[in-house]
């Protein structure tokens, strides 16, 4: 809220300016980053290090959704390209292994996640020994399922899906995963 209150006193052409300007060298920065070095921070991921790929992800999906913000506002359709929006949705699914992670499951339950859309994918969320995880295949028992619109997904994930929309989705299993499922935010801060 600090940087929000801060930012209010910048004009529009000074946000442009330094986003023109910034830019260019967090992609550098980036490029000179090894992804799969575990010392990224991400809260909404869990509190130990992470791979740096999901924090520059993290990046990536701020613009990404604040620009899908902004193109809801001016009532101009959602940019739901797959190119775009499966990277991103494949880095905010992790914020589901890290909230499940305080549900008890048995190894092998598994969560099933059907994603329709411009992006349409099926994740399998598998309990094992050392927390939850998205292999390819499911696990021995699956415990609970949602299905979602590509447009539902990203929605969800940032706080941008209403309750009543939420209580639409298609979901069934044991209503305490779905309850942590459904109240899951790849998002620094409270869900609604």
């Amino acid at each position: 809220m600090e940087w929000v209150e801060a930012a209010r006193r910048l004009s529009p052409r000074v946000v442009i300016d330094l986003l023109a300007w910034s830019a260019p060298q967090l992609v550098d920065m980036f490029e000179d980053q090894d992804p799969t070095a575990c010392l990224a921070h991400v809260s909404w991921a869990g509190p130990d290090p992470l791979p740096v790929w999901l924090n520059q992800l993290r990046e990536l999906s701020e613009y990404w959704i604040h620009r899908q913000q902004l193109l809801q506002a001016l009532d101009l359709p959602a940019d739901l390209r797959s190119d775009l929006v499966g990277p991103i949705l494949e880095g905010l699914r992790w914020a589901y292994a890290f909230r499940l992670g305080k549900v008890p499951a048995a190894f092998g339950d598994t969560v099933v996640f059907t994603i329709t859309g411009p992006y349409a994918a099926t994740w399998h969320l598998v309990a094992t020994e050392s927390g939850w995880d998205f292999p390819t295949m499911p696990g021995t028992k699956v415990v609970a399922s949602l299905s979602l619109t590509t447009d539902q997904a990203w929605r969800l994930l940032s706080n941008n899906l209403s309750a009543a929309e939420q209580a639409q989705l298609p979901a069934s299993g044991d209503p305490r995963i779905l309850e942590v499922i459904l109240r899951t935010r790849a998002i620094i801060g409270s869900p609604d």
